[in-house]
């Protein structure tokens, strides 16, 4: 269910703006197969195993108007120990104080936005005002909330340039796993493109995008990782960046679905490759054909290849116990799959500390929601996707028996 949801959201929200990249990335002729490209997880020292229990449960009561799922956009704030949810269809935002002492947590305020485009990520600046982020103009719009209006816009399009093989920059797709950072004199956003193309040119396809302050100056920054400099890895799951930010250390942590290495990028934008993958035997294979090949044409088949296939994806800074998550999704049994060769991916939880050593992993529950997360002082929550009651948002706390 959920890697369908996925696939929606790849294919829905950015394909409009990449026809031509998956256009010439798939066409060409067919029958040659690629020689085959598995990176496989170093032998990093023994592998601890650990227990991932659910230990504490929230629930959110939602009204006949709002609906929470797995690209809810929600940002726990410390200063009012509350939840913030942002419901993009009626364009609210509501309050949930956790410090409640109730069983059922109901919305302390309710602020209607009058807005204009999609939101697909917001940001809490100070108790009247936010940040938004609208992937359909690719912009961010500060919000204050006491006049209700919007006070200032910036654009993360620069200079507009025709895309090509030697530059193509990607525009931020802002998302819980994927944040905004702000800093004092810069802003930045983490994203992809859709599409596998020979002869790009590796160092032009960049994932960051930087605005800075105050003249709205936009710059293009870090191209994937050496690990996707020459295979095909189906041009849509595998390629979706993940992003954390440590403020302390003024670090931007990227996390690539095939690559078992961190990419840690300091201040100065110098990129440093970090092991931060799992103990156990695991390798990650590219497809098995050029990017030109027939099948590239079939639409259902990156689906099929990202099931199939392990890969990383959320990376989460926990600033209360100063660590760092890492997920790791991994094939289902090839029992569960369906008649389309689909079924949920197990998923893994690795921590470290904040020098990227390795504490121990454990498997995750099933159905949770891994776009849908915060973490408090109490620990870490994701949304439970098998709640089926309409009425109730359901957040459970994951805790690893370090």
């Amino acid at each position: 269910m959920w890697n369908r949801l996925l696939h929606w959201r790849a294919t829905c929200v950015v394909a409009p703006f990449l026809l031509f990249i998956v256009y010439a990335g798939t066409t060409g002729c067919a029958g040659k197969e690629a020689a085959p490209v598995n990176n496989c997880a170093a032998d990093s020292g023994r592998l601890i195993s650990l227990k991932a229990v659910v230990a504490d449960t929230l629930r959110l009561y939602l009204d006949s108007l709002l609906v929470v799922g797995v690209q809810t956009p929600v940002q726990y704030v410390e200063k009012e120990n509350a939840l913030l949810v942002y419901d993009g269809y009626n364009k609210r935002l509501l309050s949930y104080p956790l410090d409640a002492g109730t069983a059922l947590l109901r919305p302390g305020h309710i602020q209607p936005l009058h807005l204009d485009g999609k939101v697909t990520y917001f940001q809490y600046l100070r108790p009247d005002s936010l940040l938004l982020y609208t992937y359909d103009s690719f912009q961010l719009l500060f919000y204050n909330m006491a006049a209700d209006s919007v006070y200032k816009t910036l654009s993360f399009t620069g200079r507009p340039l025709p895309p090509n093989l030697a530059f193509n920059p990607a525009p931020p797709n802002a998302c819980n796993a994927a944040p905004i950072i702000l800093k004092d004199h810069t802003i930045i956003g983490v994203g992809y493109l859709i599409g596998e193309r020979e002869h790009e040119v590796p160092e032009g396809r960049t994932l960051c995008t930087e605005i800075h302050l105050p003249d709205g100056k936009v710059q293009h920054k870090v191209p994937y990782s050496k690990v996707y400099r020459s295979a095909n890895w189906g041009g849509v799951h595998m390629r979706t960046p993940y992003a954390a930010y440590n403020a302390t250390e003024d670090k931007l942590l990227l996390s690539l679905p095939a690559d078992h290495r961190l990419q840690v990028i300091d201040s100065a934008w110098q990129v440093k490759d970090i092991y931060a993958g799992t103990r156990e035997p695991c390798c990650i294979s590219a497809l098995p054909f050029p990017k030109t090949h027939q099948k590239m044409k079939d639409p259902d088949m990156p689906l099929r290849y990202f099931t199939g296939t392990p890969s990383y994806r959320n990376i989460i800074f926990d600033p209360y116990r100063q660590r760092y998550y890492r997920l790791l999704q991994l094939p289902p049994a090839a029992t569960a799959l369906n008649h389309e060769g689909l079924a949920e991916k197990h998923a893994k939880i690795i921590a470290f500390d904040t020098a990227f050593h390795y504490l121990g992993e454990a498997s995750l529950p099933g159905s949770l929601a891994l776009d849908n997360f915060f973490v408090t002082a109490r620990g870490l929550y994701f949304l439970d996707a098998a709640n089926k009651d309409s009425n109730i948002g359901r957040y459970v706390q994951i805790k690893m028996e370090l």
